[in-house]
């Protein structure tokens, strides 16, 4: 197992769950998307309200290099000042992205390997299938992502022939167990179905989803689709497009679900948490604390002759005045060490 899917055997165990209520492999992977999205809610919210606070913060940041694009060292002091001041964090909304992307890598596991996480038969069982199939001629290699499939495809073939190594149950498991979604066989590779085949479309369809789910994002919080940015976007997007095509369509389908759903999320949650409505509320606190610092506050303060004096100050004075307080105090103590 790869260990970047090690969510594979919880994962599976829902699928398994999800697949005895309806047995149907195209119609339990939807359902499964739905489940993790409803599990994945609470920390959709709390995305989508870093998603409505990035796009009040990000004209503001733009601000902020653009005025100080000669000036690196004065961009970046002024950068902490306003997460200091706004409460703003880069890495807010990483949580929901980290746990996504487990899920994908654990959901890559379990399509890749059907016989051992939805119908539970034990892996040396399985590697005794292989070797029956390879004495049979088949020549498969049991490191294969997808032997499991393919070893699922002559069980049901030839039943028989492998009645040695699994029990009755077993046999029956594999037998009916529905590959075929709307006349798509979901454990194959595009490839294997045939690059003119109707397989195609689905991960032509997750492909599609991605990069639209990615534009309405972005747009949303305000990121200019440019430089960098868009070269990311668009690397990642090819990336996945590869992906998409080397692995089971069971997988495609699994990730057009999931993109769908989250748009779905992501415009009801939009409802609740409107960008507009965040950002007038985030830009009013920015300013009442801004007025705050500039407010006059009395403090006693000693001069150099001893006599002590009040003066008005505002917050960032009275902060220079304790810094400069503690610096005295500390050479006072420790002198020149």
């Amino acid at each position: 197992m790869n260990f970047l899917g090690f969510l594979a055997p919880i994962l599976g165990f829902i699928m398994e769950w999800i697949y005895k209520v309806i047995p149907n492999y195209g119609i339990t992977i939807i359902l499964f998307t739905l489940v993790m999205k409803l599990l994945m809610f609470p920390l959709q919210i709390k995305q989508q309200k870093s998603t409505a606070k990035m796009s009040a913060y990000q004209p503001m940041i733009q601000e902020i290099q653009e005025k100080y694009k000669d000036d690196r060292v004065r961009m970046n002091e002024e950068l902490v000042k306003f997460q200091e001041e706004s409460g703003f964090s880069m890495s807010a909304g990483c949580l929901p992205m980290l746990l996504n992307m487990l899920i994908i890598f654990g959901m890559i596991e379990v399509v890749y390997r059907p016989m051992q996480y939805v119908l539970r038969i034990p892996r040396d069982l399985i590697s005794q299938c292989v070797e029956m199939a390879n004495s049979l001629g088949a020549n498969l290699q049991e490191t294969a992502y997808v032997v499991q499939n393919q070893v699922m495809q002559l069980i049901k073939n030839n039943p028989s022939d492998y009645a040695s190594i699994l029990s009755a149950e077993q046999l029956e498991a594999v037998q009916n167990f529905k590959f075929s979604f709307f006349g798509i066989n979901l454990a194959q590779t595009p490839g294997e179905a045939g690059w003119l085949s109707v397989a195609i479309i689905i991960p032509i369809l997750s492909v599609l989803t991605m990069v639209l789910f990615q534009i309405v994002t972005m747009k949303s919080t305000g990121q200019k689709m440019a430089g960098s940015m868009m070269a990311m976007t668009w690397g990642m997007s090819l990336f996945f497009a590869w992906f998409a095509f080397t692995v089971p369509v069971g997988f495609s389908l699994y990730y057009t679900a999931s993109n769908l759903f989250s748009w779905a999320q992501t415009a009801l949650l939009r409802k609740k948490y409107n960008p507009e409505a965040i950002k007038k509320q985030i830009e009013e606190e920015i300013a009442a604390k801004r007025a705050e610092k500039k407010k006059k506050k009395q403090v006693k303060i000693k001069t150099e002759d001893g006599r002590e004096i009040v003066k008005e100050v505002n917050q960032a004075e009275l902060d220079r005045i304790r810094l400069e307080r503690a610096r005295a105090l500390d050479k006072e103590l420790y002198g020149d060490e």
